[in-house]
């Protein structure tokens, strides 16, 4: 419940003071009247009294009343008419203010709500005031009266007289009619008024003194007033009246005087159970002209008269001055007449009536009136029954014991002796029990409770009594009007008890469907107690009465109220998955906020229900957004703003924003493909924009000598966090576009028109421009581009592109997007609302160690500097075929072209992958073919060698407009499938200090791969060589295209290549011709290699690295055809950049130091090949390309164990071809094999053992050197000079060669090589009989070097050469 202005305790004594009539001449009020005031208004503001009263109870005990208040009530007064009863609590609660809201978390929630509820609290009063004065109840009869006369009276005596008069005609009247009189007899307190202006006080003092012999001194009091003249210039006093008199009651008692009568009790009326509440409802129909509880047989009220409208006039009048005529003194007097009323007239009259009903109810207790009621005390039951068609039938006289004790409990309760009430009440309780006069039994029951609660003895039976009453007036008696009155002031005592749940629960029971106002306040205030309930927490129930309360109020009219419940609700159910719920109080709000013409919270609901969270259908959801469009035009046009509104549909979505600077893209023409570039549909991994990254920097290094200490790359496409933390750069002409994406949360579409970008520019002037704002001139400054329309589908996403383009130098913020929202798809009733959305991008915040967290920081817009014009450089390619062969080599054509307004200089070209991008048609010559890497620099300047080319200009600029074109190579990967090659090209601006200094152009070749050839190669030592080193080339070529692909291929092979520094193609063969593979066949090929030692000198033998390579080659087409279909600088150059010697800095097997056991790879064999492709639809086309495989004839480590070198593979291996083949990898470490050798003899010696036993046979031996340095070599022959003999075999068949010869004649010899080169010894061996002899395995070659002859090492590369004797 909302802090009330009053304790609980404050609240009843309020409720149940003292009725004191008044009945004044007409002279007196027209006394009154000269301050505006009547008698009674006169008075009110002084009938509480501040000093303490005291008066003694029948037991002599002494009872202090503090805060003393009467009340003082028109005789005449009648209840209103049931249509001004209608009036006057509508307007109680509709006049009322909203005080200020407090917010107060209570757990998750976050509430705020009224700091009281006058509202309530005046209709609450304006309900007891209209309320009948019941027969079963004396609080709110009259305990006395005061007559009231003027001494301007012709005759006061006789006036005084006449009212004495009228007095008993009113008493004497039937108990039914109005006034009610607490008994028979009453406080009569006569009052003299006397205007000090006049003249005649002695006349007053004379009229009071026979007043006080006629009536008594103690009832008497001559009033003084009016001591200041109307037209006094003087200031006037504080007016205190102001604040009580209040115009309902004052449009109340005036009404009921001119259209009421006595009414009769409603004890006598047979059903009028719940007229008042159904007199209530603002739009009631057919609603009656009379009072609910007034007789239906009275013949004088008039139920023609109609209503005041009490509004009206309130609204139209003037304001009143109050108390003009009164002084100081005069107000002195009206104070010390009320305290004299009470002191000397009311509280010894209450004194002597509670001591004569005392007495009276102690004569009488314990006492049947009659054996009947004896008999009842005894068969009856105490609780009422369902049969109520007597119920209210009953009455007692005025004096039944009943009755009396009833009164005296009243008189004890109203005059603070609430102990003694108790005991009275609860008296009387047992006694209408007994009597089944159970009105007067509820009555009873809820004073008694009343009674404990203000005696501070609260209990659980107490409260009871008042849940019994209740139940009584609203089940049994039929009269919700006293159920109501016993609930409001049941809730009050629960309240001070904080019993929040039981007060709620009341209050609950008594909202019906019989009156929406009664119901929603009711509601309302049920609703607080859930609020303070704090065990458990009842917030959610306190938001649903809210609801239910916003929802009567409503019904009844009340749309000021109806709307602050149901954002109070709102408050609750917002953010807590009630989206139901929550669409219905939205729409609510937003159709209440309408009505009052309160447009920006009926814009702020239905704005909230066009959001993702909206669970209604797609119907209800149209409905929402052409209210909102309606309402947010109108408010637009009362407020007549300029700006352009913020609407909630479509929604940015902020993350996915994307702005890039730049030129566009040239148009696609035929035969040409335009550079990729970067766009707004770019999508990449991280991994590929630090590649790109990293070319960026190589070339700026490259062009630039050396890169900044701060490495800021040239961006043009900013997404995500990057837009608030990067610092673009637009040059003036080139658009700025930016890519956003909108989500429509709905499940209707969002047709959208006139789509364009909001922004506001600075230029150099510091002139200021904006196209938000209507009316500014923005043609100088910027280009919009407008997006004439767009839908965006139920519940999809949908991503425009929008630019501008800068025509003057300055800062430009992009503040967010502008457009049209269309709320119908009729053009006829077509609402179109005129919006904008806003750009909130988040910043990155930066971590000290590590990378920038994710986006939380501070909310930036796009911020972009516009520079002056620069160079723009356009390229384009030649359209080439994306499906390509593995290996496959291909031509591109490249179109420079300078379409800015400044010359350009300086372009260079990267790639990451140097082995498959050749620029050797315009690179310059390096007879250098690679450099072993020693450190970290020459590795970096090797790679960007590698991987960066200079394009030199025919004038060095490329003036604007002009082109220049040149040729690039691509290579197809080994990969099969989709591939990609990148190019990065890189140029200047002609002025060092322009901004941006360089610019970069991307392209990526997107292809496809198929399968092509598969080349394997292996080299063994050939035994025909007699001068030189000399190896066998073994070349296995496989088609691998299948039979049954889309793609038929057919491979011719044209020529075999050789690029080494040591080794060359033999001559000496004789290579096929017209050697082709069809799909899945396979081809041998036999070549011979020997080494290169002619024209070399010491240095270039021992110092690998300043050698040139050889390239040799062997054709294998026919005579007259030329092989040279493609560029032999291309393939070559292709040749060299698969070396692997080369840095590579995207190889993520390369290391910054190789290890010195790597040895680099000997030679690169070369297989270029001509192939005819014919695809699915039989379309015809020949394409060339090279295979390179790489050649190890040098012993390392990683051969260990290899297989076969393959164009697959990277590493060498060789591979066993017949008996003789010698494996030059062998299985031992670096530095063991040093040595190669062969034996040069007859393979078959025929010998007649019959005539000479011993068969000599001469045998050269031939060695070859593979080290890079002198060595020294010793030869040991076994069983001569060796002391390992060979091992004997007795068996009488073996199936390998036989070991049983000798060495005669040289045993050992020592000689010295030099390196790469080859000498021979003659050596001679002996059998004693025919058979095969291996001659390899009695020999050892040990080999040390120069200078360290202790460290001779046994060379294990033994030969298996086999000597056949046979016998004649």
């Amino acid at each position: 419940m909302a802090q009330a202005k009053q304790s609980p305790q404050e609240f009843l004594r309020d409720s149940f003071t003292p009725q004191i009539g008044v009945l004044c001449s007409a002279s007196a009020e027209s006394l009154c009247n000269k301050n505006n005031l009547s008698f009674i208004e006169l008075l009110q503001p002084f009938c509480r009294l501040s000093t303490k009263l005291h008066y003694k109870d029948p037991n002599g005990s002494a009872v202090t009343l503090e805060n003393f208040k009467i009340t003082l009530v028109d005789v005449h007064a009648k209840p209103p008419v049931t249509q001004l009863a209608r009036k006057f609590l509508n307007s109680s609660v509709s006049e009322s203010s909203v005080p200020r809201l407090v917010k107060f978390n209570i757990g998750e929630y976050a509430v705020e709500i009224p700091n009281g509820a006058p509202w309530f609290e005046a209709w609450r009063e304006t309900f007891f005031h209209v309320q009948y004065p019941p027969d079963h109840e004396f609080t709110k009869h009259l305990l006395g009266c005061m007559l009231v006369v003027s001494t301007s009276d012709p005759n006061p005596i006789e006036a005084m007289e006449g009212l004495m008069t009228q007095l008993q005609q009113l008493q004497n009247t039937s108990l039914s009619k109005l006034p009610k009189w607490f008994g028979t007899s009453i406080l009569n307190y006569f009052v003299i008024l006397h205007e000090n202006q006049s003249e005649n006080d002695s006349k007053a003092l004379e009229i009071y003194e026979r007043m006080k012999v006629a009536y008594g001194s103690m009832n008497c009091f001559l009033l003084r007033m009016n001591s200041r003249p109307v037209t006094s210039t003087g200031e006037p006093l504080p007016d205190p009246w102001s604040k009580f008199i209040n115009p309902r009651m004052v449009a109340l008692a005036s009404s009921t005087n001119e259209t009421a009568s006595p009414e009769q009790s409603p004890t006598s009326s047979r059903a009028f159970p719940s007229g008042l509440e159904l007199a209530q409802e603002m739009g009631e129909q057919g609603a009656l002209l009379y009072h609910p509880l007034s007789p239906e047989t009275d013949e004088s009220m008039d139920v023609t008269a109609p209503p005041t409208d009490m509004q009206t006039s309130q609204h139209t009048a003037p304001p009143v001055l109050h108390g003009a005529c009164l002084s100081t003194e005069d107000v002195e007097q009206i104070k010390h007449l009320v305290v004299e009323f009470t002191t000397r007239g009311l509280l010894p009259h209450v004194e002597r009536q509670i001591n004569q009903l005392s007495d009276f109810v102690a004569n009488k207790k314990g006492v049947s009136r009659s054996l009947l009621s004896a008999t009842k005390r005894w068969f009856t039951p105490n609780k009422p029954t369902s049969n109520s068609a007597t119920i209210n039938t009953l009455t007692y006289p005025p004096d039944a014991p009943e009755l009396q004790i009833r009164r005296l409990g009243d008189l004890y309760f109203m005059f603070g002796h609430y102990a003694m009430a108790y005991q009275a009440y609860h008296t009387a309780k047992r006694e209408f029990m007994v009597d089944q006069a159970w009105l007067y039994c509820a009555g009873a029951l809820e004073m008694a409770s009343l009674a404990a609660f203000m005696a501070n003895e609260p209990s659980r039976k107490s409260f009871d009594y008042m849940e019994e009453s209740i139940n009584t007036y609203l089940n049994t008696c039929k009269m919700p009007q006293f159920a109501t009155k016993a609930t409001l002031l049941s809730a009050e005592c629960l309240r001070g008890q904080s019993m929040y749940g039981e007060a709620a629960h009341q209050l609950i029971r008594m909202a019906s469907e019989d009156s929406d106002l009664r119901s929603a306040l009711l509601l309302e205030q049920a609703a607080y107690c859930f609020l303070q309930c704090s065990r458990p927490t009842m917030v959610r129930k306190y938001a649903f009465h809210m609801v239910l309360a916003g929802h009567r109020f409503t019904k009844a009219g009340q749309r000021k109220h109806s709307l602050r419940c149901y954002k109070q609700a709102h408050q609750i159910f917002e953010n807590h998955g009630w989206n139901l719920a929550t669409d219905h109080i939205l729409a609510s709000i937003g159709r209440l906020a309408k009505n009052l013409d309160e447009l920006e919270e009926a814009m702020r609901s239905y704005a909230k229900l066009l959001t993702e969270e909206n669970r209604q259908t797609a119907e209800q959801q149209e409905v929402y957004l052409k209210e909102y469009l309606t309402i947010h035009s109108d408010l637009l046009k009362k407020q007549n703003n300029l700006l352009t509104p913020l609407l909630p549909l479509p929604i940015v979505v902020n993350d996915s924003i994307k702005v890039l600077v730049g030129p566009t893209a040239p148009l696609r023409t035929p035969g040409k493909v335009p550079a990729a570039g970067v766009s707004l549909s770019h999508r990449e991994s991280i991994k590929t924009r630090q590649r790109w990254l990293k070319l960026e920097e190589m070339l700026v290094q490259e062009a630039q000598g050396s890169t900044p200490m701060i490495f800021r790359p040239a961006a043009t496409l900013f997404s995500g966090a990057d837009i608030g933390t990067a610092s673009p750069i637009a040059v003036i002409g080139e658009p700025i576009q930016v890519a956003v994406e909108l989500r429509n949360p709905l499940q209707i579409l969002l047709n959208l028109k006139d789509i364009h970008l909001l922004w506001h520019v600075k230029d150099a002037g510091n002139r200021l421009a904006a196209n938000e704002i209507v009316g500014h001139n923005v043609e100088n400054f910027m280009k919009t581009h407008l997006l004439k329309s767009v839908v965006v589908q139920a519940g999809e996403r949908q991503e425009v592109v929008l630019s501008v383009t800068p025509l003057a130098v300055g800062e430009v913020c992009i503040k967010g997007i502008g457009y049209s929202l269309i709320g119908a798809n009729n053009s006829e009733h077509e609402i179109i609302l005129r919006g904008k959305q806003v750009f909130n991008i988040k910043t990155a915040k930066k971590k000290k160690d590590g990378p920038p967290a994710p986006a939380s920081g501070e909310e930036r817009k796009i911020e972009i500097k516009i520079v002056p014009s620069a160079p723009c450089l356009q390229v384009s390619f030649c359209e080439m075929n994306a499906e390509l062969l593995r290996n496959e080599l291909q031509e591109v054509s490249v179109e420079l072209r300078n379409v800015g307004s400044v010359p350009l200089h300086n372009i260079y070209m990267a790639t990451s992958q140097p082995h498959l991008l050749s620029s050797c048609e315009f690179q310059a010559k390096d007879d250098d073919d690679g450099a072993t890497v020693t450190s970290g620099a020459t590795r970096e300047k090797e790679a960007r060698k590698n991987h960066v080319s200079f394009l030199p200009l025919p004038n060095k600029v490329l003036a604007p407009g002009q082109f220049y074109n040149v040729q690039i190579w691509l290579k197809a990967p080994e990969v099969i499938g989709p591939a990609a090659i990148d190019l990065l090209i890189y140029y200047e601006n002609v002025d060092p200090a322009a901004v941006p200094r360089y610019r970069l152009v991307r392209h990526v070749w997107h292809l496809s791969i198929q399968e092509s050839i598969k080349v394997d190669a292996s080299a063994m030592q050939s035994c025909a060589s007699k001068d030189v080193e000399q190896l066998a080339l073994m070349v296995r070529a496989t088609n691998l295209n299948k039979i049954h692909h889309a793609i038929l291929t057919e491979i011719r092979l044209l020529t075999a290549a050789l690029l080494s520094r040591d080794w060359v193609l033999s001559a000496d063969t004789t290579p096929p011709a017209n050697i082709k593979l069809e799909s899945q066949a396979s081809y041998y090929l036999f070549l011979k290699m020997r080494r290169e030692t002619q024209n070399r000198n010491m240095a270039q033998l021992t110092n690998n690295k300043n050698g040139k390579n050889n390239y040799s080659q062997v054709a294998f087409i026919s005579d007259g055809e030329d092989p040279s279909v493609t560029s032999n600088s291309a393939c070559l150059d292709f040749a060299k950049r698969n070396d692997r010697e080369r840095a590579n800095v995207f190889d993520p097997e390369e290391e910054i130091t190789p290890s010195l056991n790597i040895r680099k790879r000997d030679a690169m064999l070369v297989l270029r090949w001509r192939a005819n492709v014919t695809d699915s639809s039989g379309r015809h086309r020949v394409v060339y390309g090279q295979n390179q495989i790489p050649i190890h004839v040098t012993p390392s480590s990683y051969a260990k164990n290899a297989p076969v070198v393959s164009s697959d593979d990277v590493i060498t291996q060789t591979e066993s071809f017949g008996e003789v083949a010698i494996d030059v990898t062998p299985s031992l470490h670096y530095g063991d094999n040093q040595i190669t050798y062969n034996l040069l003899h007859p393979a078959c010696v025929t010998h007649d053992f019959t005539a000479k036993k011993l068969c000599v046979v001469p045998v050269k031996l031939l060695l070859h050197s593979v080290a890079a340095v002198p060595l020294i070599i010793k030869v040991h022959t076994l069983g001569t000079s060796s002391e390992i003999s060979p091992p004997n075999h007795n068996s009488l068949f073996y199936p390998y060669s036989s070991r049983n010869f000798r060495w005669i004649k040289l045993g050992s010899a020592s000689r010295t090589i030099e390196p790469l080169s080859s000498i021979s010894i003659s050596l001679t061996v002996a059998v004693l009989g025919p058979g095969t002899y291996d001659l390899g395995s009695r020999l050892e070659i040990w080999c040390h070097g120069v200078d360290v002859p202790h460290e001779a090492i046994l060379q294990s590369c033994r030969v298996h050469s086999s000597l056949i004797i046979a016998s004649t």
